[in-house]
């Protein structure tokens, strides 16, 4: 057994390096002298690494953390969780490198970064002919078209379903204004304009909400020069969707419907607008008349126009008319 070794320690507590024998094999460990040793007192470090190494027991096993001295964080263990990837850019985010791992956000989610080619300018999605999707609960990037149009559906089939292709998908749907009055013109010809439905959400093409419609009726047994069936409300102008003309009695006469002034009480045909000309004779046996229902209104070409009627008899007639101003 060799001799124990006592170390003067200076300041601190001196220390012994103590030699022993166990079952006839040496051993040596450290025993303390004299003094009190505890967790304060330390080994100095060196200027170069700047540490500091607290002496105290460490029961076995343990493991030690080293820190910068601003923080003593529990430090991640990467093999208990899943390891991300990572993606470095420069300053004008540029793609410079990437690191894979296992679980967290796929490498081919992170996209190319050269897209981004704006310094300060966030990027705000990518393109992708073909769309690749990410894990569940997975970060995505917002999928945009060719034309930097951003995806509004989950499902790009939707979207991009040909025309005269089988469709698939839920629709995109869209909506339009209710309306029971004829909407204000737009200014100019090629103006953005609404689509618009009745008040119960029926595409407004051709035809009206029916409180948009309005009717009009007229008799006369007399000759007529000109009387007025419709008057529009000042500034407006009428359309036509139907009318019907009954004849009764036995006088047999032309009759004549257009569109003119108020003062325009004599037909000129090639001017004036015209609705309906024809001939009826009624008898005691036979009662002619007409019926119109036209596809597309009959529209009155200038505004405050009247429907007049002109007769060359004394007609004993009936004149029910239908449609709507605008």
């Amino acid at each position: 057994m060799a001799d124990d070794k006592v170390i003067d320690n200076g300041s601190l507590s001196d220390f012994t390096i103590a030699t022993d024998e166990i079952a006839g094999k040496d051993y040596q460990y450290v025993k303390l002298v004299s003094g009190t040793l505890d967790s304060t007192e330390k080994i100095e470090g060196t200027a170069a690494n700047g540490l500091e190494v607290d002496v105290t027991r460490i029961a076995a096993g343990t493991k030690i953390q080293l820190t910068d001295g601003t923080s003593d964080a529990t430090v991640r263990n990467l093999a208990a969780n899943d390891a991300l990837n990572v993606a470095i850019v420069d300053g004008a985010g540029g793609h410079v490198t990437s690191f894979g791992g296992s679980g967290g956000t796929s490498s081919s989610d992170d996209a190319d970064f050269t897209q981004l080619t704006t310094p300060g300018t966030p990027g705000m999605g990518v393109y992708e002919s073909t769309p690749t999707s990410v894990t569940d609960n997975d970060m995505g990037i917002i999928g945009i078209d060719v034309n930097r149009r951003v995806k509004v559906s989950v499902d790009a089939s939707t979207l991009d379903v040909a025309h005269d292709a089988t469709d698939t998908g839920n629709p995109v749907l869209t909506g339009s204004r209710g309306l029971s009055a004829m909407p204000a013109a737009v200014s100019a010809s090629g103006d953005r304009t609404r689509s618009i439905s009745d008040m119960y959400g029926r595409k407004l093409v051709s035809h009206i909400d029916p409180g948009m419609q309005v009717w009009k009726s007229f008799n006369a047994t007399t000759t007529q020069t000109g009387a007025v069936i419709w008057a529009p409300t000042a500034g407006k102008k009428i359309a036509i969707t139907s009318f019907i003309i009954g004849t009764y009695a036995t006088t047999a006469a032309r009759l004549i419907m257009y569109l003119g002034t108020a003062a325009d009480t004599t037909y000129t045909a090639g001017t004036d607008q015209l609705i309906f000309a024809g001939s009826f004779a009624p008898s005691a046996t036979v009662k002619p008349g007409a019926v119109v229902t036209l596809p597309t209104p009959m529209y009155a070409v200038t505004a405050d126009h009247n429907v007049h009627i002109t007769t060359d008899a004394a007609l004993s007639v009936d004149v029910t008319m239908y449609g709507y101003e605008f």
